[in-house]
């Protein structure tokens, strides 16, 4: 095999691979990730979403992620998803969730929360109503 023959294979070879993050740097939207032998350097981080409706997802040291480089070029390449390694947050795989390291929302006709939700600086926990009336009668404002 030729030697552009040798770079063409090992270029193709990593056009799509899974490492796992060593480093997160959440200022600059980059992380590093180790693949096999290879250390990136810190590449950025695909987003969902990244213009005026957006998402921000940051990985973690230790989470196993899939890393695209274009031309199989590392320097160019970028985080596009992570991946659950024996972690999954549900076993049936069929209720959308998302969990927010503290809280997490359920989407399964209804939306559960856990913790407190505030909207508009009233909180939905600890809230308070003046004036309760017994029966159909208006509970009034609720107090901030």
């Amino acid at each position: 095999m030729s030697m552009a023959g040798a770079e063409a294979d090992r270029r193709i070879g990593n056009i799509i691979q899974i490492g796992t993050v060593t480093a997160v740097d959440a200022g600059s939207a980059r992380a590093r990730v180790q693949l096999g032998d290879i250390l990136t350097p810190f590449i950025p981080v695909g987003q969902f979403r990244a213009g005026a409706l957006s998402f921000w997802w940051m990985p973690t040291v230790g989470e196993q992620v899939v890393v695209a480089a274009p031309s199989g070029d590392i320097a160019r390449a970028v985080i596009l998803c992570s991946i659950f390694a024996g972690n999954a947050p549900s076993s049936d795989g069929g209720v959308p969730m998302v969990d927010l390291a503290g809280g997490k929302i359920i989407f399964n006709g209804d939306i559960e929360v856990t913790g407190d939700v505030i909207a508009s600086g009233i909180s939905l926990v600890h809230h308070t109503h003046d004036g309760v009336e017994p029966g159909p009668g208006n509970t009034g404002e609720p107090n901030q």
